[in-house]
């Protein structure tokens, strides 16, 4: 069944219409007029979708139905320039993009190699040993993976995910530098800002090269011509009109003979076809030049209401002829308003001055308004936006960071997927070549199993640190999450917190000093309040500076059989605040636990199942 496809032009009948409309416009313009008014009011009438009504209220709403690139490409230098002067002088700007940066990189995003053991068949000490040497040649390559020696891997990171902000877009090139001994590898990284990609002179007619993008039959990426200089060098006297050297492009394959990238342009893809970045601080650039330029408004304003100043208007023509006061040492009119200024005016001379309003209470609400529309545009809450969270509660707080967090783990992923793992893969490939790594087949079929990591990002602090330490104790033991897990949203490694764990314990035992069973008291549902944390129920627990010592404790105040834990007896009223001490009285299976304020003695009466009696003195020191 063939589908009838509807002219752009109209049907016949309409095709006559418009012919008509001609003639009698042309015969008579007051009737064509009328004509024409009578079909747009019929557009109108038809239209299915109120927000497509071209009305008095939307006729100056008339977007570009341009692509994705006809749209960006022409407004990309101003929107990158605007982007990056809103940062240089903006505080608002430059905040949120701390914040990201901050939230998403901070430390760095540092890689956990994962074999798959199971597809490699492999045992667990051989994968061990493959994945504890790659994670070792990473180390020793990320601190001098700059090619201009002045930044790490994760100073490299930070300096990406800023380029992205103000320019929407970054690139990154994989270079292999000359040997250095300085350098385990040769792979190194060298960043270009955005201006140096663009099309050269003579190929701006060449329809497959859009801004220095060279696209093959698809649409794909297969080349990228890049400026040797930076178009902004000229400033500085580096080159010119004229001088080869700085309008001279290279031309850089997409990816090489063995499919290896040649170079990282790193963007966030917001329409089909794009093929270049867009400023993250497109959508509302505008909207914090205008809020920039309100506050600067009002803070000259309030620093005229500051100036308090005098002015003279003197009668006698001769003092006036002197002119004092009136004039720099130039000679020239003072025209500018300070504080404490005492001006003299000449005869017939008069000030007369505006009166500029207070604030109010609007300026506050006004600007939170304005910055949390602004942050719902960005995706973050106004919370991060001010970075005050002084009106909020620990419920508020903690779903604002929440709905952040969702947004920083986005970027956190697409620059492990995008950046990190094809550089992880790039330095086990020149690792395995120099022989630093096991003899395995890295190059086979089954590359993509021995190049597998997990990207650790730094993780955040904790809004309620005991409810949350409960919350991850409780999903590890209902299987709903792993060490693993918990320790990557902390931004720890599971590995090296066990081995630190078992240096440690081991060194404890060593020095012969209590563990934390040893220092943790049994909990108890409830207690005295504390004063100083408000109502509640609470438990204090002894900090390792406290001390317990247990004296008169005899072995033949020791029950001849085992017994129960016996009860506590004459030890009231309660202290408070207090602490949860633990007690054992050796030899024999006598255990409990008995209230004690922060400092102090206790003399404590034990009632054993023999009947017989026995006192044991209990001291707690800070």
């Amino acid at each position: 069944m063939m589908r009838e496809v509807v002219s752009p032009h109209g049907t016949w009948l309409d095709r006559i219409g418009k012919g008509l409309d001609r003639a009698i416009t042309a015969l008579s313009p007051r009737w064509g007029f009328r004509r024409a008014q009578a079909r747009a009011a019929t557009r109108v009438l038809n239209t299915a979708y109120r927000s497509a009504e071209k009305t008095r209220l939307r006729g100056d709403w008339n977007p570009l139905g341009g692509s994705a690139d006809a749209d960006l490409l022409p407004d990309l230098a101003t929107l990158r320039e605007r982007s990056r002067d809103l940062h240089r002088n903006n505080a608002h700007a430059a905040a949120i993009t701390g914040t990201i940066v901050e939230n998403e990189i901070g430390t760095g995003i540092r890689p956990q190699c994962r074999l798959d053991r199971k597809a490699l068949g492999l045992d667990n000490d051989t994968a061990l040993g493959f994945e504890r040497a790659a994670e070792r040649i990473w180390k020793r390559w990320a601190p001098r993976a700059d090619a201009q020696n002045r930044m790490s891997l994760y100073e490299i990171q930070v300096l990406l995910k800023r380029q992205i902000i103000e320019n929407g877009e970054v690139l990154a090139l994989p270079l292999m530098l000359p040997e250095d001994r300085a350098r385990p590898l040769s792979l190194a990284l060298e960043v270009l800002e955005a201006d140096r990609l663009e099309t050269p002179p003579g190929r701006r007619q060449d329809p497959t090269i859009r801004d220095g993008v060279e696209l093959g039959a698809r649409g794909e990426p297969v080349a990228y011509w890049i400026r040797k200089h930076h178009p902004g060098d000229l400033l500085l006297g580096r080159g010119g009109v004229g001088v080869s050297s700085q309008t001279e492009h290279v031309r850089y394959p997409a990816v090489n003979a063995a499919g290896r990238p040649n170079v990282f342009h790193l963007y966030a893809v917001k329409r089909p076809g794009q093929t270049r970045g867009e400023p993250f601080y497109a959508p509302v650039l505008d909207t914090f030049k205008d809020l920039g330029d309100v506050i600067e408004a009002t803070v000259v304003r309030e620093r005229v209401k500051a100036c308090f100043s005098a002015f003279v208007t003197k009668t006698n023509p001769l003092d006036a002829a002197l002119g004092a006061g009136g004039t720099n040492g130039a000679g020239q009119r003072l025209n500018e308003l300070e504080p404490g200024m005492m001006e003299y005016l000449q005869p017939g001379e008069s000030v007369t001055f505006g009166d500029p309003t207070g604030t109010g209470d609007t300026f506050d609400p006004f600007v939170n308004a304005m910055l949390r529309s602004m942050g719902a545009a960005l995706g973050l809450p106004l919370e991060l936006v001010l970075k005050d969270f002084s009106k909020t509660n620990y419920s508020s707080a903690r779903a604002a960071l929440l709905e952040a967090r969702r947004f920083f783990r986005g970027g956190q992923m697409w620059m492990a997927q995008r950046f990190c793992q094809p550089v992880w893969e790039m330095v086990l490939d020149e690792a395995w070549l120099r022989e630093l790594l096991p003899p395995v087949v890295l190059f086979g079929d089954q590359r993509d199993y021995w190049v597998q990591a997990r990207w650790i990002a730094p993780g955040w602090g904790w809004v309620d640190p005991v409810k949350e330490v409960e919350s991850s104790e409780r999903a590890v033991a209902a299987n709903i999450s792993t060490l693993a897990e918990e320790c990557a949203a902390q931004g720890r490694d599971w590995e090296e917190v066990l081995y630190q764990r078992e240096r440690e314990e081991q060194l404890r035992k060593e020095l012969n000093l209590p563990g934390p069973a040893d220092m943790e008291p049994v909990a108890t549902p409830s207690g005295p309040e504390d004063p100083a944390a408000g109502a509640g129920n609470w438990t204090r627990r002894p900090t390792q500076k406290q001390a317990v010592i247990v004296q008169n404790i005899l072995p033949s105040l020791a029950p001849a059989s085992p017994v129960a834990a016996p009860a506590v007896v004459n030890v009231a009223p309660a202290p408070a605040p207090h602490v949860e001490v633990p007690v054992t009285v050796q030899p024999g299976p006598v255990s409990m636990t008995v209230q004690m304020p922060k400092t102090g003695k206790r003399t404590l009466t034990l009632q054993h199942a023999d009947g017989r009696t026995s006192t044991a003195t209990v001291e707690t020191t800070e």
